[in-house]
């Protein structure tokens, strides 16, 4: 399951908000649907911003989504409250203000939320729309990081007695983009080796890059993964996307989905876009995490949010077409499923839920199909022609189970 990815390197990191870890394996789109009859009026007015920032059975609207989670915020609602801080805090779809901000990450905090404790903490520590205060920011960061927000631990490990703590080897890893850059690669892997000896994190994923891709070093793909591995252990959010990356292809590691799934979700609760547009390709293909076109427009839309522009047509195309159709076959699916694709009434795409372990084990699924729609074809055209009156069956192939 590949679709083309850019060749990116040194990538900018952004924060964004990310579900807390006790809702990461549902989504808020999901739970909206399946709302009890006797929900909450505040929930009820969250999740119709929902639908409308899903584009659930009307047109995408980002304005008409936050006037009902604003509601929603102002009847109590702290998931609403989150989110609200969240608009105002990157200025979208509104106007910024860090005061109103931080004013409603406040009112979500007071009722537990460790992604508004994450991003008020971050607030503190910066003194943004708050008065700098590194102990009160420490205090919010351990909270979300509590509750398992990974971003949060990875900020506590970053923040020292004064702010942030110096990059280790940030010097060196300056030093090896400006050569990168110039086009001295080799000499870019020797500056990446030693930022990387100094302590930088950044460096290790960089140079598992380069050899990743064979890039100013030889291609080593196994290389590549430890160091991949040794970053992402360390926070960094690039690194786990790389390494899932290499066990979604099997480069240097084993061809293991349920791997894959599990390094893209680290980078994509990190803030990592590449991560989260992974994540959502891994929810729409059934990559190692049960199928779920719903769950993966929400990662597609997290790393639309962005800028990835390639997911935000992902997410748009599932939402016109819900995936029920040739995109979501890879083009090696695409070449065996060929002589049947004019048969949809009985060649459909893997039902929600699937799970599939490997590249060998989805191409099994797909095998499968092709021998029953071959199967039946040929039952067809055995009767083909057949006296009147004559009476056969040819039973309809099933999906595989």
């Amino acid at each position: 399951m590949t679709r083309a990815l850019a060749r990116i390197l040194l990538v900018l990191l952004v924060t964004v908000p990310v579900l807390d870890r006790a809702r990461a394996q549902q989504s808020d789109l999901q739970r909206c649907l399946s709302l009890p009859a006797n929900a909450g009026a505040a929930v009820v007015e969250y999740c119709a911003g929902i639908r409308a920032a899903a584009g659930y059975g009307m047109p995408q609207n980002m304005t008409l989504a936050f006037q009902h989670v604003l509601k929603a915020a102002q009847m109590g609602y702290a998931d609403a409250q989150s989110m609200v801080g969240d608009g105002y805090r990157t200025g979208y779809p509104v106007a910024q203000n860090l005061q109103l901000a931080a004013q409603w990450y406040a009112k979500a905090v007071a009722q537990g939320s460790a992604s508004a404790a994450f991003n008020l903490g971050l607030m503190y520590v910066d003194g943004k729309g708050v008065p700098k205060d590194l102990g009160k920011a420490r205090q919010l960061l351990q909270a979300a990081a509590n509750q398992g927000n990974a971003q949060a631990q990875q900020a506590l490990a970053q923040l020292g007695a004064d702010g942030w703590r110096d990059d280790p080897g940030r010097a060196l890893q300056n030093q090896a983009v400006a050569r990168y850059n110039a086009g001295d690669h080799a000499g870019a892997a020797q500056l990446f080796r030693q930022a990387m000896q100094a302590g930088n994190v950044r460096s290790t994923y960089e140079l598992g890059y380069l050899y990743m891709k064979g890039d100013g070093v030889p291609k080593d793909p196994a290389r590549a993964a430890a160091l991949f591995l040794d970053a992402a252990q360390k926070g960094e959010s690039g690194a786990a996307w790389a390494l899932g990356l290499l066990y979604e292809t099997g480069q240097g590691v084993p061809d293991d989905w349920g791997n894959a799934a599990k390094w893209y979700r680290k980078s994509a609760e990190l803030g990592n876009k590449l991560g989260e547009a992974a994540l959502g390709r891994a929810y729409e293909y059934g990559v190692g995490v049960p199928l779920d076109l719903n769950e993966a427009v929400l990662w597609y839309d997290k790393a639309a949010a962005q800028g990835d522009g390639q997911a935000a047509y992902f997410a748009q195309y599932i939402r016109n077409n819900h995936g029920m159709d040739g995109s979501t076959y890879s083009n090696e699916e695409r070449a065996l499923m060929a002589p049947y694709m004019m048969q949809p009434w009985y060649l459909h795409a893997p039902p929600t839920g699937r799970v599939f372990r490997s590249t060998q084990d989805r191409m099994n699924y797909f095998r499968a199909w092709a021998q029953a729609a071959a199967a039946y074809e040929s039952c067809l055209q055995r009767h083909f022609g057949a006296l009147p009156g004559t009476s056969f069956t040819c039973p309809a192939p099933e999906p595989p189970r």
